[in-house]
């Protein structure tokens, strides 16, 4: 009965808790689009800046370009990235942005070469010499566009033939600003065939629109105003300005005296400005500057002069935010400067440092090889001594160590120095720490102005370098047979209370401290003294 209740309980909190998390899920489900719509995709950026820029909306088309420029996934997709930068490139140039479509020509540039992608490389290569024709070098940039013109027909790029009546429209556009009228109707004559190869009906019809305003322009240049006129009643004017087409067809209007047309035409592209947002822009301010010329050739002089007033004002708000950001581009540089000079000090230090640990690691090292050349240039010092304080034990040999070439001892003065120096080494004497002057003379028998004349003529030396040799090989000899002792018991062994002393002194004697010697041992081998 109990277990009944309990699984009936359990069904029970089980049907409580469906409607919770079938609520917590509708509410997901509700939230998901509005996550999805404050965050969109790169894509869909992109399709809204297309959507604006297929109605001319090109400073509105911008700022979704650059919203998707700035996704950080963007660097994932080599593709996008490319098409994103080319659709950026072209609206800045449609803009007159004159500062950042180079920048955004070279970003693609560099990006097309590095994923060998031709098609990209020939879009930005061409927008190169399109502003190097802008910027007063012609021919290189007319060279410049025929060359990236070259690669696009080579590249298997779906859209190519758009993009080549794209770049013939651009380029004879460029060819009639610098009077070079038969390289013009030839670049139209291929305009036009590249418009009928190109499969999209929407794109075709704007280019043939783009090839009949460029032909009556140029129609109008040499004079052919008939055939202009003709073309000109063929054209299908649109509500939308082109920024192709348009240089190309105010210029004919002008040139055939259509002042009413002209002005129509300028006052739509200005309202369309207006909607785009794009009021103190380069491009607002040459239709004001053409509005302007109009009236005045139409003799309304106050209009133009109201038209020249405003477009220095505009010239004026376009210097002002120039130099805004001229000094924004200026404090970005000194703050790159800054961080480059940081990096370079710290990269100087840190150079620096290691040129000079180098340097110390050398000498140390030199130092070290001087060390130890000298330690075993010692070590066969004391070893001869060593060998030479055998024989005298061993053996009673007669070598004299400092004999005094002025006086000629006797033979049993000699002898009898002899024979106390091997009893003093035997009986290890020298470890009493008051061993000294007045012991070696009981051992002599003589008095203390004989003794140092006996000392230096047979050992070499003074009383007390005679007896600081005595414990220095003694010294020796503990070290060799004992390298578990310390130097402190080494030195009370020998006779010396302080550590400090009994090293000083074996440096004195040998050239070495203790520790230099004990490690020396292990390559060169000394046999023991025999006491």
């Amino acid at each position: 009965m109990d277990c009944r209740r309990a699984h009936k309980t359990q069904i029970i909190r089980k049907e409580t808790y469906l409607p919770l998390l079938a609520g917590v899920l509708l509410l997901c489900l509700l939230l998901l689009p509005t996550r999805l719509y404050a965050q969109p995709s790169i894509a869909a950026l992109m399709a809204k800046g297309d959507s604006c820029r297929d109605v001319c909306l090109f400073n509105r088309a911008l700022s979704f370009y650059q919203q998707a420029y700035d996704n950080p996934s963007l660097a994932d997709n080599p593709e996008q990235h490319m098409l994103l930068l080319e659709r950026i490139m072209r609206t800045h140039f449609i803009l007159s942005h004159w500062k950042e479509m180079p920048l955004a020509s070279r970003q693609l540039f560099y990006l097309a070469k590095q994923h060998d992608n031709p098609a990209y490389l020939a879009k930005a290569y061409f927008m190169r010499g399109v502003r190097l024709c802008i910027e007063g070098d012609k021919e290189l940039g007319y060279k410049t566009c025929l060359e990236a013109m070259a690669m696009m027909k080579k590249s298997d790029c779906p859209d190519k033939y758009h993009e080549l009546t794209m770049s013939c429209a651009l380029l004879t556009n460029l060819y009639i600003s610098g009077g070079r009228f038969n390289d013009a109707q030839h670049m139209l004559d291929d305009m036009e065939s590249y418009a009928h190869l190109d499969r999209n009906n929407g794109a075709e019809r704007l280019n043939l629109r783009r090839a009949y305003a460029a032909r009556m322009n140029l129609l109008a240049l040499r004079g052919r105003n008939a055939e202009a006129d003709s073309l000109y009643s063929l054209y299908n004017d649109s509500t939308i300005v082109d920024p192709v087409a348009a240089p190309s067809l105010l210029n004919y209007l002008r040139l055939r005296g259509k002042t009413d047309e002209s002005l129509r035409f300028v006052e739509r592209g200005i309202q369309h400005l207006y909607a785009d947002g794009d009021t103190i822009g380069r491009n607002m301010r040459k239709l004001i500057n053409d509005k302007g010329d109009i009236y005045f050739r139409m003799g309304e002089y106050q209009k133009a002069a109201e038209c020249y007033a405003e477009m220095g004002k505009i010239g004026d708000s376009i210097s002002v935010f120039t130099l805004r950001h001229l000094a924004e581009d200026v404090d970005k540089a000194i703050d790159v400067e800054r961080t480059v000079n940081h990096h370079r000090q710290l990269l100087i230090i840190t150079i620096s440092g290691i040129l000079l640990l180098s340097v110390i690691i050398i000498l140390l090292l030199r130092q070290s090889m001087m060390e130890r050349k000298k330690n075993r240039s010692m070590m066969g010092t004391i070893q001869q001594l060593m060998r030479y304080r055998d024989q005298i034990l061993l053996n009673g040999d007669s070598v004299e160590m400092g004999k005094n070439d002025e006086e000629k001892p006797s033979d049993e003065e000699r002898l009898r120095f002899k024979e106390i120096d091997r009893h003093i080494m035997k009986e290890r004497l020298f470890a009493q720490p008051d061993f000294g002057r007045d012991e070696l003379m009981r051992l002599f028998g003589v008095d203390k102005n004989t003794l140092p004349s006996i000392i230096q003529r047979y050992a070499g030396t003074n009383v007390p370098g005679y007896v600081n040799n005595k414990r220095m090989e003694y010294a020796v000899m503990l070290i060799k047979q004992h390298p578990e002792y310390s130097l402190g018991a080494i030195s009370e062994a020998c006779g010396i209370k302080s550590p400090a002393t009994f090293i000083r002194n074996f440096k004195h004697a040998y050239g070495m401290t203790p520790s230099e010697f004990r490690k020396q041992l292990d390559e060169d081998e000394l046999p023991p003294p025999i006491y």
